[in-house]
């Protein structure tokens, strides 16, 4: 019989174990994947005085996990008789924290003349797996992570390199004998971004490459509610861009003393909600904590913000106001202020009050819940969905849903004491309290005041032709730059908006679907049973001696803003787009509630409001006719129109065919309140004596009656008693418009009209002061004309009042006045 002979002479020795997760390995079949521990020897194994290939679990190899021993977990699928690598597997994964032990004992070579020296080994314990034959992979920084040569050739004491995403060179390595696997802690090796992993074949060459992408983790967590009581929960959710991974959370106090500590496993979106149930906090007590969170395979963390913890005692729920008011058939709204609580529920009524319901209301952190209830919507209403239908509602009234993150969880009506018909103007109390049970102590109460409703204002404004106001921001813009005012005539093509003020509303008009104006019309009508109101216009007094001609108004020619807060509506439309009504037209605007719902109980007069206001052709003229102006910079133009206030016109001045050199000048004005309007224009260009002509561009006048004013550069302005023009709902004076002059500007313009409008644009009338004769009695004729000189050198001043035409504006024609002049005062002088 021939002697064994040991192949390999080396010592007998032992690599790093590894514990991982695969599928499957080459070279082994797999009894399970949760969790694989390699132990790879130098050579062949068996079991000390046995057989190659009689190690055993147990006798030989033991696992532990923290402590504990796990070895019934695991199988035994490669024992090392051939290769030296033993392979355990088990369907149970091991926490990437955990410490994990193999134990051996009585393992020799397979001639069974060396022996591993008993112990206990440490386990390094990987977070993910780099396969050899993925072709990419994905892992995350600061995990530690085994790389898996598996291809199935020559995978044992695999040669690799690794080169980084710019394709340097970062290090070379081996798996070592008896083993497929090289483990990675790209913390300590400060890894971030792409590697490529590289096996090499025997000769050197490249065999296989798998590249990895290293990503963050992005791991966070987030608190429901950061201000609670010992009574409470805390809540949150952590995130992750990884799922199906271990975290541990930990409760830690101000000093930082771990409270209570539990591991989740992230979901497949990689979020886990969770919660710490209020016996946690209950033990411990009132204080600043965080949650801390930690990844179990990477070691990456986060904190939460701080959670001020108070005692349960200093719950507490209250009205921000205690009386509220209200109309029957509108929406009341209230603040409910919660402090140190999530949920609050109010009740609204009492028996004693014929009406009661109750609303849950969670906020969304901020302290604050504003509520509203409408008192249209609760009429033959005895059972509500949770989030309170279309009775109860949080955010403002009118906003609808995602106007506000705080909710209603709960709601109800007293089926005993619900409404029949709207609500009665009444007291009913209110109480609140924190939680969700109608039955606990109340905190805090407070009164609902319910008025009756009945409508109180109609309001006829205009605006300038084109302006829009059909939202509720385009309408505010337009009042606050005062553009929209009171009418009580309006030029034909302006915007007419009737402002009318009617509390009982705005509950039913928030139940209508759609637009403004589409819930606006949808209410209107004169059937009492499917309307609540109606709105007409009506010609009382006809220019054409029609009769009586009325037109409803509906979405069709009419848009909507709705101010429900303050009871508000306004309805506009273009005033030369409702059909059957003409300049000249006085017109009664009609608004009628239907003697239903909040409005049952008022006679004819407390349901109707009117306002008049006359239809008038669109007119401009001038303060003066001819325009005169100096040669200098900033002279003004100025004049009248009925154009609507906050109208743009445009002024066209153009020199008369005689002057030379020609010059065209365009400049706006804009109509103020009053009815005037002023463009400043400059002529310090122009020499004394150019003539020029006068045009205008108004929306809302006729081409016809457009400007067609002459104008004329003087040096002095003249002082004369001066007249602004007039101008009137049917013909103009003074400088008037209206292109039949002849081109001569010699004809009469007209003379004023009366105004039948009831307009209080009338005629202001302006003169500059003359001395009365009386007064020079005393006078020398000496003193008189000095001083008549003095006043033509030094206090003719252009109409800006600012600058004196001594130094720049003695033309020819004046030099000669004042030679004649200065030859009177010396003869005068002479004769003293």
């Amino acid at each position: 019989m021939s002697a064994l002979v040991d192949q390999d002479p080396e010592p007998l020795t032992l690599g790093p174990l590894t514990e991982f997760s695969a599928d499957t390995i080459a070279g082994t079949t797999l009894t399970h994947s949760g969790s694989i521990i390699e132990i790879p020897f130098s050579e062949d194994v068996s079991k000390a005085g046995g057989e190659s290939g009689g190690l055993t679990l147990t006798e030989n190899i033991s696992v532990s996990v923290d402590g504990v021993d796990v070895t019934d977990r695991y199988t035994l699928d490669a024992d090392g008789s051939s290769d030296g690598q033993v392979v355990l597997s088990s369907s149970t994964a091991v926490d990437p924290r955990s410490t994990v032990r193999v134990a051996i004992d009585a393992v020799n070579d397979s001639l069974d003349t060396e022996t591993i020296e008993p112990g206990s080994i440490d386990v390094t314990t990987a977070s993910a797996t780099i396969r050899e034959d993925a072709g990419s992979t994905n892992g995350y920084e600061a995990e530690t992570l085994a790389f898996l040569a598996t291809d199935g050739s020559a995978d044992l004491d695999q040669s690799f390199e690794v080169e980084d995403e710019s394709g340097s060179f970062v290090f070379a390595g081996t798996t070592g004998p008896g083993s497929q696997l090289f483990t990675v802690d790209t913390s300590a090796r400060n890894w971030s971004g792409g590697y490529a992993f590289t096996t090499l074949l025997d000769d050197g060459t490249r065999d296989r490459t798998v590249d990895l992408t290293l990503r963050t983790l992005e791991l966070d967590v987030a608190i429901e509610d950061r201000n609670v009581t010992t009574a409470d929960e805390i809540e949150g959710t952590i995130t992750a861009n990884s799922a199906d991974r271990t975290v541990e959370l930990a409760i830690r106090d101000s000093e930082s003393t771990v409270v209570e500590r539990r591991n989740r496993t992230l979901g497949g979106n990689g979020e886990t909600p969770f919660a710490f149930d209020d016996s946690t906090l209950a033990s411990v007590g009132p204080g600043n904590y965080t949650v801390a969170v930690t990844d179990a395979g990477s070691g990456a963390s986060t904190a939460s913000e701080r959670i001020r913890v108070v005692d349960a005692d200093e719950r507490r729920t209250s009205f921000r106001i205690a009386t509220v008011e209200e109309h029957a058939g509108d929406v009341v709204e209230f603040g409910v202020d919660l402090r140190y609580a999530e949920t609050a529920t109010v009740t609204i009524g009492s028996p004693e009050a014929g009406f009661r319901a109750n609303v849950t209301v969670s906020d969304d952190g901020d302290g604050a819940v504003d509520v509203w209830f409408n008192t249209a919507a609760a009429v033959d209403v005895d059972d509500l969905p949770a989030d309170g239908g279309d009775v109860f509602g949080v955010g403002a009234a009118g906003e609808g849903e995602g106007g506000s993150d705080d909710t209603i969880v709960a709601a109800d009506i007293d089926p005993e004491l619900t409404l029949s018909e709207t609500i009665d103007p009444s007291e009913y109390p209110l109480a609140v309290r924190p939680g969700d049970d109608p039955t606990a102590p109340v905190e805090h109460t407070g009164t609902l005041l319910v008025h009756a409703a009945a409508p109180t204002g109609l309001t006829n404004l205009v605006a300038p032709s084109g302006t829009d106001v059909s939202t509720r921001d385009d309408l505010s813009a337009a009042i606050d730059s005062g553009r929209v005012t009171d009418a009580p005539a309006v030029a034909v093509g302006d915007v007419v908006v009737h402002r009318i003020v009617s509390p009982g509303l705005a509950g039913a008009f928030a139940n209508q679907s759609g637009t403004s104006t589409e819930a606006f019309f949808a209410l209107a009508g004169t059937d009492a049973d499917s309307s609540r109101y109606s709105l007409n216009l009506t010609r009382h007094t006809s220019a054409s001696n029609e009769g009586q001609h009325r037109l409803e108004l509906t979405e069709e020619n009419a848009t909507v803003v709705a101010d429900t807060a303050n009871d508000t509506y306004f309805v506009a439309y273009d005033s030369d787009r409702i059909s059957g009504f003409e300049a000249g037209d006085s017109l009664t605007a009609s608004f009628a509630v239907n003697q239903t719902g909040p409005y049952s109980d008022l006679d004819g007069d407390g349901r109707t409001l009117t306002d008049d206001y006359a239809l008038v052709a669109g007119a401009i003229s001038t303060a003066a006719d001819p325009v005169v102006v100096a040669n200098a910079t900033n002279q003004s133009i100025a004049g009248m129109t009925n154009a609507a206030p906050g109208t743009e016109l445009e002024l066209r001045i153009r020199s008369t065919d005689e002057t030379e050199p020609s010059f065209l000048k365009t400049v706006r004005a804009v109509v103020g309140a009053d009815g005037r309007w002023s463009a400043t224009v400059d002529f310090d260009d122009q020499a004394v004596g150019d003539g020029f002509v006068v045009t205008s561009a108004v929306d809302v006048v006729s081409p016809v009656d457009e400007l067609l004013v002459d104008g004329a550069v003087r040096a002095v302005l003249p002082s004369v008693t001066t007249e602004t023009a007039n101008v009137t709902t049917e013909a103009l004076g003074g400088g008037s418009g209206g292109q039949s002059a002849s081109n001569g500007r010699d004809g009469a313009r007209g003379g004023s009209a009366d105004r039948s409008d009831g307009s209080d644009r009338d005629p202001a009338r302006t003169a500059t002061a003359v001395p009365d004769s009386d007064t020079q009695d005393d006078e020398s004729i000496l003193e008189s004309t000095t001083g008549f000189v003095g006043g033509v050198l030094g206090t003719f001043i252009d109409n800006t009042g600012e600058e004196s035409l001594r130094s720049r504006l003695l033309g020819f024609d004046v030099l000669v006045s004042l030679g004649a002049l200065t030859t009177v005062a010396l003869f005068a002088a002479r004769r003293e």
